[in-house]
């Protein structure tokens, strides 16, 4: 290649990247002005678009209606845990007591029937079961014991063993 015509392709690549450019350029303000929304604009393109556009005094309305409600809501279960509290209060008040006469030969599960059935357990099985577990089921005497419903099953069993 010759000194003339590498000079030549050189302002030639010179002369396009200038062209190229500039247009690049041009091209990006002219896209940049033609962005540019007003309100009115923006609320109705995202409303197409399925968005809610709501005014600051519509927010604030609707913020203080879900507050008022969280309040209300609030209240309610307030006033229904008070409701609960003296049901259950009436419920520890109803006490029961029985007289168990534990024979020669009964099984655990007769006891535990016996006491479910007069109310002084809540569970026959789990009263078994806490016999069974913490050996109170070989122990268990002969006689008669005074039970009440608000003995725990560690009282009764206690009871029945001695």
């Amino acid at each position: 290649m010759k000194k003339q015509s590498l000079r030549s392709f050189a302002i030639g690549m010179l002369i396009t990247a200038s062209i190229i450019g500039s247009f690049y350029f041009y091209q990006e303000k002219k896209d940049q002005a033609e962005t540019v929304l007003n309100v009115t604009d923006a609320s109705t393109y995202l409303q197409q678009k399925g968005f809610i556009v709501l005014s600051d005094a519509e927010y604030e309305d609707l913020q203080k209606s879900i507050e008022e409600k969280k309040q209300s809501q609030e209240k309610t279960a307030a006033e229904a845990n008070e409701k609960k509290q003296e049901e259950s209060k009436e419920q520890e008040q109803e006490s029961y007591a029985y007289t168990l006469k534990v024979k020669s030969g009964m099984s655990i599960s007769t006891i535990a029937t016996l006491l479910y059935k007069n109310k002084i357990v809540e569970d026959q099985e789990e009263f078994e079961t806490y016999l069974i577990d913490n050996d109170y089921h070989k122990k268990i005497q002969v006689g008669s014991f005074r039970l009440t419903n608000e003995m725990s099953y560690k009282k009764i069993a206690e009871k029945l063993t001695k």
